[in-house]
């Protein structure tokens, strides 16, 4: 028999061995999400690993966690857990009620941010918040490892994104982020998270995560490091040529000057003025020209491509929808259909995945109590680090800059965590102002919950796991292996993931180019069946019509192919390509004044920048006879 001590010993240990593994898991996802990309693993290669980390990590950290535990809060964090339910609450209310529930649901391909990703990532946060919280008044020394890990996992993608600036890049093609040719090309570093915009709107959270441990920490090594992660991410922005995160870093800094000001030195403003005149030295160096290229861009469009309009068009579409909005991430779908003229004859042929700002993106999808909820979280954060101290002044900064710089943009998971991942700091830095409850939970509603995100995760990483092999079955000319996969991601494709259009895009192409007639055969036939689930479920709704008109008008049938364009046109009224398409189909169908009509209608909306746009029209109209009175006219 085990003595007493022993069976004593064993059952100490097992609360501390779960207590490390849920921290851990939250630790890793702050660590890993941001960073992970894999190419040739998954078709989305720069979005699903990020979504995967976190459903994973929330699981494992749920499953570990231990609710009858007692942890103090202070004010501001109770507030937190309340606003995390409303949100909740918010999302859910509004998917039920979205025009399209399959893609709120499991979010656009482009960022996969739809329920499921919000709720875990609110989920996250909750469990981040009980950690922080807890500790036994050891909430400071929690909030510095948070700190920590977010900061070396910044060095680590800033570091990756300078590379990507002087041309080293070992994992994405360098053409993919280089825009123009000779000396006017610019180069937008996008790091590990597919977009600069994004990869610098992250990095503005990790600038300040550096400043607030070089404020604070005791351990050397660790200050080394925030001033690192500090100097890293300011760089990796500038060389990002982000505009929005540019003016983001200068909020922040005029917040941590205002707040900081009784402490500033005469060493800090000389070490200031050296990294000003650092920066200085290289932007007018040999090194700097792709940068100064961007300034020439920032000069010649000054509004941000059409951002203004957008936002503009944006309001116009949520004012009929303004209590829950059209359903998280419909955007895509949805816009289309509110698109000004001015927008689309300056940019005719652009599509926008979304408002390119967090607020717009609130209110479009979750309606008014999205867009209040966001912005009573950023105001609870900022409450919460009113008091003064080196960590509130940086992080107090980092969440004024995050929020500046998300005004240009859209969350994406990883801007979307480390701006919670700041607030939950911020929150847990006060003094508990309450006394400690039990938490009351279901005794298996974590397990439960934890099993439910592991199973989304595997679906998810199943389908587009076997996608890529799709693509590279197609791309290798291996058509039937690759429909043998396609007909796996079916089985057990989430609801709501647009993989049909481009499918048959990819297979229709392949197929064209093959010499084996019943292959191409049966391709053709499985391809122009993706192009019709398409116009049934795509995110891109007028697109996926587009498409399967193409299919129709291949096969010579004009019925099919006319009313495909029509019902992109309801979709997207001012997108020139289906009244262009139209026009040609019209045209062989001898209906020449209608061709005219559409022919001519292509032309206003793409303001005459495709001159095969306009040819068509001229074509049509020299084609339709004169009436027979207008020489009588003439002659009068």
């Amino acid at each position: 028999m085990r003595s007493l001590s022993t069976v004593e010993t064993g059952l100490a240990a097992r609360p501390a061995a779960s207590e490390a593994v849920f921290r851990g898991s939250l630790l890793a996802v702050i660590a890993v999400a941001p960073l992970l990309i894999l190419p040739g693993v998954f078709f989305h290669f720069d979005v699903t690993p990020k979504i995967l980390a976190l459903l994973a990590g929330t699981a494992i950290a749920l499953w570990f966690w231990r609710p009858e535990g007692r942890a103090g809060a202070s004010r501001e964090m109770h507030w937190l857990r309340r606003l995390l339910g409303l949100q909740a609450m918010s999302l859910v209310a509004s998917t039920l009620l979205s025009a399209d529930r399959s893609l709120s649901l499991t979010g656009a391909n482009w960022r996969r941010f739809g329920l499921v990703t919000q709720l875990t990532l609110l989920l996250y946060i909750y469990l981040l918040s009980r950690y922080l919280s807890g500790g036994n008044g050891h909430r400071l020394e929690r909030v510095n490892l948070v700190l920590r890990v977010l900061a070396a996992s910044g060095i680590a993608a800033a570091l990756y994104g300078i590379a990507q600036y002087f041309g080293w890049d070992p994992w994405l093609p360098a053409p993919a982020y280089h825009v123009g040719e000779g000396p006017e090309q610019i180069v937008r570093p996008p790091g590990p998270l597919g977009h600069a915009g994004y990869f610098s709107a992250y990095l503005l959270a990790v600038t300040f995560a550096g400043l607030a441990l070089l404020g604070t920490e005791k351990n050397h090594s660790w200050r080394w490091i925030g001033w690192a992660a500090a100097a890293l991410a300011a760089a990796a922005i500038l060389l990002s040529g982000t505009r929005g995160a540019m003016l983001g870093l200068g909020a922040g800094a005029a917040v941590l000057a205002l707040r900081a000001k009784s402490r500033l030195s005469a060493r800090r403003l000389i070490a200031a003025a050296a990294v000003l005149a650092g920066f200085i030295l290289f932007y007018v160096s040999p090194a700097g020209l792709l940068l100064r290229s961007r300034t020439r861009w920032f000069l010649e469009d000054p509004y941000g491509g059409g951002r203004l309009r957008l936002w503009a068009d944006t309001l116009r579409m949520a004012a009929p929808r303004p209590l829950a909005g059209y359903g998280p991430e419909t955007f895509s779908s949805e816009f289309p259909r509110f698109q000004s003229e001015a927008l689309a004859r300056q940019f005719p042929d652009r599509y926008y995945e979304s408002p390119h700002n967090v607020v717009l993106d609130a209110l479009a999808g979750q309606g008014a109590p999205g867009l209040i909820l966001l912005v009573l979280l950023a105001g609870l954060g900022l409450w919460a680090g009113r008091r003064d101290g080196p960590r509130p002044d940086a992080l107090a900064a980092g969440l004024a800059a995050t929020l500046v710089g998300n005004l240009f943009l859209s969350f994406t998971l990883p801007t979307a965590l480390v701006f919670c991942l700041l607030v939950a700091a911020l929150c847990a830095l006060p003094d508990g102002a309450k006394p400690p409850a039990l938490s009351r939970f279901p005794r298996l509603l974590p397990q439960f919950t934890a099993l439910l995100l592991l199973a989304a995760a595997c679906s998810l990483g199943w389908s587009d796991f076997w996608l890529a092999r799709v693509r590279q079955a197609l791309e290798a000319g291996n058509l039937e292996q690759g429909m043998r996969h396609y007909r796996r991601i079916l089985q057990f494709k989430p609801p709501g993931v647009d993989t049909d259009l481009w499918y048959s895009r990819a297979l229709y192409s392949a197929a064209s180019k093959t010499d084996t007639e019943p292959v191409r055969r049966q391709a053709w036939q499985e391809a122009f069946a993706a192009a019709r689930r398409a116009a049934q479920t795509s995110e891109q709704r007028p697109n996926a019509y587009y498409n399967l008109a193409a299919f129709y008008a291949v096969q010579n049938d004009f019925a099919g192919a006319e009313q495909s364009l029509r019902a992109a046109i309801a979709w997207a009224p001012r997108w020139f390509k289906p009244h262009w398409m139209l026009a040609q189909v019209l045209e062989q169908a001898g209906r020449s004044k209608e061709a005219e009509g559409e022919a001519r209608r292509a032309v206003e909306l793409d303001a005459s920048k495709d001159s095969a746009v306009t040819q068509t029209w001229q074509r049509i109209r020299a084609r339709i006879p004169a009436p027979a009175n207008a020489g009588a006219k003439k002659q009068e």
